[in-house]
């Protein structure tokens, strides 16, 4: 939602009176960041600690987060003077409009505590989890007021970027969601289409991590050159608004059918390329290792040979890529889309303002 927009959408809010009261289980990083943001955007927010440890650990993480949330324009204040702690969940939740739960990824304890509030809270109120990988569907099945108030709440993190994808099966809980964290804490919200393993930013981080991982690992790179790589990947990706113009429009040229070509070569090419690979990697450049390259070329050279419509591949590319197409037309597409994309490449070129992150 453009600023304008958000800045109006807050007078009709359905939370447009703050200080509504927010609650935090799970005070760790993620659950410091959300308190920190929240009071930012002026609620009070109260957060349970199982001790007086624990609350000085949630104080010193939601005043860390606070610093971020100043230097990003966000926090106004000096400290944070909005956020609280108590000692049970019962007390935590009671007159909260809204529970965030950020505990630690495991099934068992996120049950147990979901089950708790859940319990605590009165029928309306939403229970967003912050679940990198865990579904909400299994988390709640533990509930026994009303499981389907337990919603996805994933963010990137709170106090560093203003990313957070949502999922719930019930269409007003996603209204809900949006005006929320979209209207209220100037949030960029993803609503997403159906539950998945990582939903959507921790399922593409992960193939992105265990890909380095096995490059650095395997002596392909080292960790900085892996960085540089997913620096300048990543520089494209921010320019383009995504993948899908530099999928079509840089790539593809402008045409699904030049991305689906390259594609097509790309994948049917990764046995060949991966087998190859591993059997220079044990078998070295002698005779025996070029023999076997040999023999997966000649047990590749089948599907090589296949052109055009003929290549199974292709069907599958276009049935992947053509989302994408829709998303590059949307955009607006051919060379003005990609004068603008060049242009904030430019830009981030160019940006002398950067801080180098090396001393």
């Amino acid at each position: 939602m453009p600023p304008a927009a958000r800045s109006a959408a807050r007078t009709s809010s359905l939370y447009a009176s703050p200080p509504d009261r927010i609650a935090i289980i799970g005070t760790g990083v993620i659950g410091a960041s959300w308190a920190a943001l929240f009071a930012a955007r002026g609620f009070d927010v109260v957060g349970m600690v199982r001790n007086e440890h624990e609350a000085k650990l949630f104080a010193a993480a939601a005043s860390e987060a606070w610093v971020r949330l100043r230097a990003r324009g966000i926090a106004r204040e000096a400290a944070p003077t909005r956020i609280r702690h108590v000692f049970s969940i019962e007390e935590c939740c009671a007159g909260a409009v809204y529970v965030q739960e950020s505990v630690p990824e495991n099934l068992r304890l996120k049950q147990q505590v979901v089950a708790q509030i859940d319990a605590a809270c009165p029928r309306g109120v939403l229970i967003g989890t912050s679940s990198s990988f865990l579904s909400a569907s299994l988390i709640s099945l533990s509930c026994a007021v009303d499981p389907s108030r337990v919603v996805t709440v994933h963010p990137s993190l709170p106090a560093w970027d203003n990313f957070v994808e949502v999922f719930s099966s019930e269409p007003s809980h996603v209204a809900r969601l949006v005006d929320l964290l979209d209207c209220q804490l100037g949030m960029d919200v993803v609503p997403l289409g159906r539950e998945s393993h990582g939903h959507v930013l921790n399922a593409m981080l992960l193939s992105l991590a265990t890909t380095s991982a096995l490059l650095i690992r395997s002596g392909v790179c080292s960790a900085a050159e892996a960085d540089r790589a997913a620096s300048h990947m990543g520089k494209l990706m921010y320019a383009g608004g995504g993948g899908s113009a530099n999928y079509v429009g840089l790539i593809g040229g402008g045409k699904l059918d030049g991305v689906v070509a390259i594609a097509t070569d790309g994948y049917t090419n990764v046995p060949l390329g991966m087998l190859g690979s591993a059997v220079t990697a044990v078998f070295g450049h002698g005779l025996l290792g070029r023999a076997l390259l040999w023999l997966l070329q000649l047990l590749h050279a089948p599907l090589s040979l296949l052109e055009g419509w003929l290549h199974p591949m292709r069907a599958i590319q276009t049935y992947f890529l053509s989302p994408c197409l829709d998303e590059y037309r949307r955009l607006g597409g051919g060379d003005a889309l990609c004068h603008r994309i060049l242009q904030r490449v430019i830009a981030l070129d160019s940006a002398d303002n950067l801080p180098p992150l090396s001393d």
